[in-house]
């Protein structure tokens, strides 16, 4: 996982930076002067001063001696690169603890097994190789997954062959081991691209290729295909037969790849009653390994509390704060798991001119640590901060280039002018001059190290198989978050009961039907439990997908989400039962009671979950209260005995639990002698749609 470090510069200090252990910044590196460099702030302008002679000090790919830094320039110490920041006068230096993406080492192998780890790369800790009958091993401590979800723990490589890990790649010739570092981000190739929703096409023909660690601008006019391209990434949209997306290599819907990509919404998807603190701990619960986490989460929450200025803000609810730093907590959320490509939807989007502009200035940052971002906007300011941009025009590319390019291009230096000039013949222009190779899709940058590139794309892709932090009880305890921090609906929950179980105390005496009493406490035990549960998962469905995406697992989060539900449940109606326990005759075992309780609360819980897994939005879902709510009246056996109904209704009857649920707390009731298939029948039904749930699930997280 790439490490960076900030660094914040006093006013009125010099501050120094080089190899000397007494210079206000340190850096161990051979091509570090031992005084380097010194930046000074004078007149309200932080100076940039060049102490060395034979070191490189440049700014901005430019060599100099003197001169006042701004805001987003990048210095160059010998091989090492500082990003700065200025925000109200003060200086902030981000720095890459392991800055030399393009390091390459190489290590004799012998027979023996011999680590890895002098090697100083970017590779897994404890990694080992040998060379054994013309071949390389290489042994892992934890196990790799290739692009078909395969898993080992030992890669073995011929003379000449490369394999590729998502930091590094490994090339094997004449028992030498070459290790080379990647760049954090994925390179971003798409072909001939056609995107259709149903029968409509939507896009046809894009073609870009944008490298790892650049930001991509995608601007046009409502409704052109911003969003489209975006949900096409997201695995939301199907592409044409003959059409490629290719990400790091690899096609965009392969689950692994899928991992390690973030997106987020225009309207931001986060549990709004956690606290900053709780929301980044949860990205990396979701994004890091158990030992990764364990080790790096807190030191990345506070770099990324620092990085994005929300220190200050970490115990407040994220309800509480404003749009910008709700988009900043939704970035450093998903950055916890280190992602090697952001992709946003319209992020400056409702931000007035000072968050748009700490936005742009935070994602430039990101694309300086090497994560590769793409964005759309209908901020201009974006196109300051971005390496590339993308024209759609009628669902069509009309221009994609540098934004010097789109300059040159729309004859104009005024980006609000780029739009305003665009129409039918311009983009027939720039589809001319495009296939005639006038304006290029590559860049320089993407020509790195000629062959050896074209090896590393098609190298055999590996990635560390992550094994997250226990989901179970973690979920449980957050979703007890969730509801008992949301002080209204907390007091419904306790209100509920004690309204429901005083009325029935009024209405019901000794003198009334068992048979009546049953029935209102299973109908009531129902709908306490479907209304509990049947917005549980639509609420925050954007979110659990991205969750399973990633390698949540499904069956114990599912788990976690029915098991509040149904202990409230069951809880509030023990409540309603003690009040009219004393208004009715009947005699009751405690430990059978509890049991008919949970028989009652468990098949509605689960049907909320499926309505709620199945539903587009929390009003669909309370929709259909009243149909899953009806055939329990109906269907139960209370109302009509089952001997009186027609054939039909009996059969619909089978699978209706509160038909169960009435005759085993009717014979409680009579202590008579209950036949346990009326527990087993009406758990049954609860297992066969938590299945349909967990398939649903499952489905919903793979790309179209």
């Amino acid at each position: 996982m790439q490490s960076f470090r900030i660094i914040t510069p006093q006013i009125g200090e010099p501050f120094s930076i080089g190899r000397k252990p007494d210079n206000s910044l340190v850096l161990d590196n051979p091509m570090v002067s031992r005084y380097h460099a010194v930046i000074e702030n004078a007149d309200g302008q932080w100076i940039l001063k060049n102490l060395s002679q034979n070191s490189v000090t440049q700014v901005n790919g430019s060599d100099t001696a003197e001169r006042p830094l701004e805001d987003g320039d990048v210095i160059l110490i010998g091989p090492l690169q500082l990003r700065a920041t200025l925000k109200g006068g003060r200086l902030q230096l981000l720095l890459m603890e392991s800055a030399e993406h393009d390091l390459v080492q190489t290590k004799l192998l012998h027979e023996k097994w011999e680590s890895l780890d002098d090697l100083h790369m970017d590779i897994p800790e404890g990694v080992s190789a040998r060379t054994q009958a013309g071949s390389a091993e290489i042994r892992f401590n934890e196990k790799l997954v290739n692009m078909h979800g395969k898993a080992t723990k030992l890669l073995q490589l011929k003379e000449g062959q490369t394999v590729r890990l998502p930091s590094c790649t490994f090339h094997y010739s004449m028992q030498q081991l070459t290790c080379k570092n990647l760049p954090l981000g994925f390179d971003v190739e798409v072909s001939n691209l056609d995107v259709f929703a149903g029968k409509k096409q939507i896009l046809s023909g894009i073609n870009f290729k944008l490298p790892a660690g650049e930001i991509l601008a995608i601007i046009g006019r409502s409704g052109q295909g911003k969003s489209t391209l975006l949900r096409l990434l997201q695995g939301k949209l199907k592409k044409g037969e003959n059409s490629s997306v290719r990400i790091g290599g690899l096609d965009y819907r392969n689950e692994e790849i899928r991992k390690h990509i973030a997106f987020l919404e225009q309207d931001l998807e986060l549990r709004r009653d956690l606290t900053v603190k709780e929301t980044l701990m949860d990205g990396g619960r979701t994004g890091m390994s158990v030992e990764d986490f364990k080790k790096n989460a807190t030191g990345r929450l506070e770099k990324f509390g620092e990085l994005f200025g929300l220190s200050e803000r970490m115990q407040n609810p994220v309800k509480t704060l404003s749009g910008g730093e709700c988009r900043r907590a939704a970035l450093a959320h998903e950055l916890m798991g280190n992602p090697g490509l952001i992709v946003l939807d319209e992020p400056l989007s409702g931000l007035d001119p000072y968050n748009s502009k700490i936005l742009c200035t935070h994602l430039k940052q990101l694309a300086f640590l090497g994560h590769t971002v793409i964005l759309t906007t209908h901020s201009y300011e974006a196109l300051e901060i971005a390496n590339k941009v993308l024209v759609l025009h009628q669902g069509e590319q009309a221009f994609y280039g540098s934004p010097e390019e789109a300059y040159r291009f729309f004859e104009s230096d005024d980006p609000e002018k780029i739009l305003a000039n665009l129409n039918d013949e311009t983009a027939t222009q720039w589809k001319t001059l495009f296939n005639s190779r006038a304006i290029p899709t590559a860049h320089s940058s993407e020509a790195v190290n000629g062959t050896n590139h074209a090896t590393e794309d098609t190298a055999p892709c590996y990635f560390p198989k992550v094994k997250h932090p226990p989901v179970l009880f973690y979920k449980m305890g957050l979703t007890a978050k969730q509801w008992f921090r949301d002080k209204g609906k907390f007091l419904t929950l306790l209100l509920q009961p004690l309204v429901i179980g005083f009325l029935f105390s009024q209405i019901f005496s000794e003198l009334s039907s068992l048979w009546i009493v049953a029935f209102a406490l299973i109908l009531c035990a129902n709908w306490l439990a479907l209304s509990l549960s049947i917005r549980e998962i639509v609420q925050e469905k954007e979110i659990l997908q991205a969750e399973f995406r990633k390698g949540i697992a499904i069956l114990p989060t599912l788990i976690a989400k029915a098991t509040i539900p149904t202990l409230v449940a069951f809880l509030q109606t023990i409540v309603v039962y003690a009040f009219i326990h004393f208004r009715i005759s009947a005699h009751v075992s405690i430990s059978s009671l509890l049991l008919s309780i949970a028989v009652m609360v468990i098949p509605p819980v689960a049907v909320g979950l499926t309505v709620s897994t199945f539903a587009k939005n929390q009003g669909q879902a309370n929709a259909m209260l009243p149909l899953l709510i009806i055939p329990q009246v109906a269907l139960a056996g209370a109302l009509v005995p089952l001997d009186q109904m027609l054939p039909l209704g009996r059969t619909l009857s089978y699978v209706i639990w509160s038909r169960y649920n009435q005759t085993n707390l009717l014979n409680l009731f009579l202590e008579r002698n209950d036949p346990i298939e009326n527990v087993i029948s009406a758990l049954a039904i609860a297992v066969c749609f938590y299945i349909v749930v967990v398939i649903k699930l499952n489905y919903s997280k793979k790309a179209k």
